[in-house]
């Protein structure tokens, strides 16, 4: 079976083109800016590459309009429920607030990262038959901060943070799960990088979202990605080795991270994303959210002489997203 089969929502759709790729070429490690012009399409990754100097912050492109979204986009947006809420106080310095949800369409936990203290919940927040006060701080439905005697969920002065007018589209991004990338210190893709490079962004800003879905593997699971990853040691390439196991190439879904968007009050973002085509399934089948913005998310080690992720492995995976625009 063909990826152009599948929905373009799913696999982009291009025309097949001849990898030359035999896992021993070093080239792409640091490409020249000539080779980079070859290898990737305008709308991949623009403007160019950073300049080679410490991490800094990506020149966004303005989203001027959105092709029609695939018909393989769901008409209705699965419902979604913010179960809890807590305080993440990370190693770098930054809080976060962890949102966990349940939804109608799988019983997996997805979660909603957020930067900041502003960006709430509705159905977290909304009330519920029969609960305390009490219930609803440790369920996290509370304004302001917690502290050691505290008796209400509802605004506290003394706690109370110093609204401002917000003039930006919050900085969001749509992260699938990768327990090799991100916990078993993988490097045959750029997932956990990509993970810390958002988190970067918005601490920055002090602001944004980190929507992670629970579909690893580009939605096949853990044990098919492992699988997939003996025949890519066998000489597949990423989208090859799934379609070998009867899979997509590309079977996520963004229907649950529009749903989670719009319940977080989200219907203006920036988008930090490479691939172009996130963005129609991102914005849903009749535009319920806007995407202003795609913030590029370009490899560390394609813009810097040192950090970032280098080995063959990585690079045939990089090469095989840029040739299939899913970045």
């Amino acid at each position: 079976m063909s990826s152009s089969e599948f929905p373009s929502f799913l696999s982009p759709r291009l025309s097949p083109q001849t990898d030359s790729y035999n896992g021993d070429d070093t080239s792409l490690l640091k490409p020249s800016p000539i080779t980079l012009d070859r290898l990737l399409p305008p709308t991949i990754i623009s403007p160019s590459f950073t300049p080679d100097t410490v991490p800094s912050t990506p020149v966004p492109i303005p989203v001027i309009s959105t092709p029609q979204p695939s018909d393989g986009l769901p008409d209705v947006l699965p419902e979604v429920e913010c179960v809890v809420r807590a305080r993440i106080p990370t190693t770098s310095g930054t809080e976060i607030f962890l949102h966990l949800y349940k939804n109608n369409v799988d019983d997996k936990e997805h979660l909603a990262i957020v930067f900041g203290n502003k960006i709430r919940s509705k159905s977290l927040d909304r009330a519920r038959e029969g609960e305390t006060e009490m219930d609803r701080m440790i369920r996290g439905a509370y304004v302001g901060r917690l502290y050691p005697g505290r008796q209400t969920s509802r605004e506290d002065q003394t706690n109370a943070e110093e609204d401002t007018a917000k003039d930006t589209a919050t900085l969001v991004r749509i992260h699938s799960e990768c327990y090799t990338g991100e916990t078993a210190w993988s490097a045959r893709c750029d997932c956990g990088e990509q993970l810390d490079e958002a988190a970067r962004l918005m601490s920055k800003e002090n602001e944004g979202i980190v929507v992670y879905l629970r579909q690893e593997g580009r939605g096949i699971g853990l044990g098919e990605k492992l699988k997939a990853y003996n025949l890519q040691d066998l000489g597949a390439d990423t989208v090859t080795a799934n379609i070998l196991l009867r899979h997509p190439a590309d079977a996520r879904s963004y229907s649950l991270a529009t749903a989670i968007l719009l319940d977080l009050d989200q219907t203006e973002v920036r988008l930090l994303t490479n691939n172009p085509d996130k963005i129609a399934a991102v914005e849903g089948k009749h535009r319920e959210i806007k995407v202003r913005e795609r913030v590029p998310m370009v490899p560390i080690a394609w813009r810097m002489n040192s950090g970032g992720i280098r080995s063959k492995e990585v690079e045939g995976y990089l090469k095989t997203k840029v040739r299939t625009s899913c970045l």
